[in-house]
Formats: structure tokens, C-alpha cells, sequence
């Protein structure tokens, strides 16, 4: 471990200190999901099964793959990046507080807020790209799936809700570990 780097003066830190920012990928062509699925179901069986002889000359397995991919490309192109930004510690609170539970809220007691209007107004409030007011962000929950939604909601109270630690990548150490010397 290194020697602490401790602060000397406090302007100086608050000066140069920056939230943390999480991209969250949305593929805007859900309906090509079931397709890839199915192909992938596909290229199983023919991998278990044995190579039939097929009139071009392509193995099934390698046709099977070729569609993957290229379906595959066809949903890439259809991501969309949101950048969420964490909000200062009081305005996360206020915001929460602009937002009190409900009778049905209280029984998670994790829930120190409304768990239907709060968690759209943080969407609103963290939104960098595309910057989004209440009334937007409700519109996006209202047509995205739950797990897209849950992909978001997971960003933002993770980006409110974390310690700010410097993270630590257990494969990226491994790696150079094994390359170290070459």
C-alpha cells in the first residue's frame, strides 16, 4: 500500500473533486432478442449433434455463427449510452425528501422515500446525457423493460450509495501478475 496522500488544504480538494459518472447501454431493438435467442438455441443443438453435409459447402454451425454475429451487429447498432452523474450528498437527500414514503414504502426498510416518484425524479437528476426533466424520465421507465429500467435504477444507487473508493480489478491484476517479466 502505498503512503496516504493526505489533504492539505481543503479548497484545493473541493476544487478538484468530481462526482463519479456510470454509462448505462440500452439496445433500443429489444424485438431482436428472441431472434438471437433462437439462433443461439440453434447453434447448440448443431454443435451437439453431428456436421450434416450441407449443399454450399458451409457447415451449419459456421452459418449458424455467421447470423449470430451479424445479428449481434445489427442490435449494436441500436445501443444507446446514458452518462449518470451521482448527485452531492445533500441534494440526493433533499431530493429524497421532496419524495417521503408511502404506507406501502414503509415496509422495506431500505425505502427512506417514495419508491414510485423517487426513483424517476434521481433518473432526472442524474441524467448527464441526455439531460431529461420528471415528466421525461417517467415517459423512459413507462416504455423501457424492467431490467433495462433495473439497469438504470442499479447505476444511479450505486453511483449515490457507494464508498467513492478507488476500485481495484482482480483480472487486470491477475493478468499483468502472469505477464510481469515479459
Amino acid at each position: 500500500m502505498t503512503d496516504p496522500r493526505y489533504v492539505e488544504d481543503i479548497d484545493d480538494f473541493l476544487d478538484g473533486l468530481k462526482l463519479p459518472e456510470d454509462q448505462v447501454p440500452i439496445c433500443m431493438r429489444g424485438d431482436l432478442q428472441s431472434r438471437f435467442e433462437e439462433l443461439s438455441r440453434q447453434l447448440e443443438a448443431a454443435r451437439r449433434g453431428p456436421e450434416p453435409d450441407s449443399l454450399d459447402g458451409v457447415p451449419d454451425t459456421v452459418r449458424l455463427a455467421r447470423e449470430i454475429e451479424a445479428l449481434r451487429g445489427e442490435m449494436q447498432e441500436h445501443v444507446r449510452v446514458f452518462l449518470l452523474r451521482a448527485l452531492p450528498r445533500k441534494e440526493w437527500s433533499d431530493l429524497a425528501k421532496e419524495h417521503k414514503p408511502r404506507k406501502t414504502d414503509a415496509a422495506d426498510l431500505q425505502a427512506g422515500f417514495n419508491r414510485e416518484t423517487f426513483p424517476i425524479a434521481a433518473l432526472a437528476a442524474c441524467s448527464v446525457k441526455p439531460k431529461m426533466d420528471e415528466k421525461q424520465a417517467g415517459r423512459l421507465v413507462d416504455r423501457v423493460t424492467q431490467g433495462q429500467w433495473q439497469a438504470l435504477w442499479n447505476a444511479i444507487a450505486e453511483l449515490n450509495g457507494g464508498s467513492g473508493e478507488v476500485p481495484f480489478s482482480y483480472a487486470a491484476s491477475a493478468i499483468l501478475s502472469a505477464t510481469s517479466g515479459k
